[in-house]
């Protein structure tokens, strides 16, 4: 019976492992808003481009998008994403800062076929270029962004995942008469620019 168990066991292994990295989110994704019949390299396209980091279920990120030939562009500060997983889908909060004012909008992203689908949920005033709709997929490239902004990404992310793990463990520690700990946000008000990539 002993021997039975640790043979399931060790057949299930590849599968949860197989699991853990279809749920990974980490990485850089791109995707090309093209035209009906307009071929990617043609220079007629939109492209948008997620950085993201994942650790347990959260997420945090930053997002590029310019219009055909580079004519506008839309980007957001280390982080501009930030948000929960559950399920495979992340629900996440995005920061435009396109505009003087930067814009907060709430998008939904998804593994699908090894791929990322991203879905804007709200359509607030203001100034981005954010798409409606995009399918993602994986660069072959640790980043698409400028070497130094990919590391103040990094380490903008390790912050926020260590200032969440810490609210989290203050929120469990305290007992339960007591008000939860205010919850600062993660994301920056007035995101400072990125480097171009």
């Amino acid at each position: 019976m002993r021997i039975s168990s640790l043979l399931a066991l060790v057949l299930l292994f590849p599968c949860v492992l197989a699991f853990a990295s279809e749920a990974d989110f980490s990485g850089a994704w791109v995707a090309w808003l093209c035209p009906h019949d307009v071929k990617r390299e043609s220079g007629k396209c939109s492209n948008f481009v997620l950085e993201l980091h994942q650790k347990d279920d959260k997420l945090c990120g930053a997002h590029f998008f310019a219009t055909a030939g580079a004519a506008s562009i839309d980007e957001g500060a280390a982080p501009s994403i930030m948000g929960e997983i559950v399920n495979g889908t992340a629900s996440v909060t995005t920061i435009s800062s396109r505009a003087p004012t930067p814009v907060r909008l709430r998008a939904e992203i998804r593994k699908v076929e090894g791929g990322l689908q991203w879905r804007r949920l709200d359509e607030p005033p203001g100034d981005y270029l954010l798409p409606e709709r995009a399918r993602l997929t994986k660069s072959k490239s640790r980043t698409l962004f400028a070497p130094v902004f990919a590391q103040q990404l990094t380490a903008a992310c390790s912050s926020a995942f260590t200032m969440i793990e810490h609210r989290n463990d203050a929120a469990a520690s305290s007992p339960p008469s007591s008000p939860p700990p205010s919850s600062p946000s993660i994301l920056p008000s007035s995101p400072q620019k990125p480097q171009n990539p």
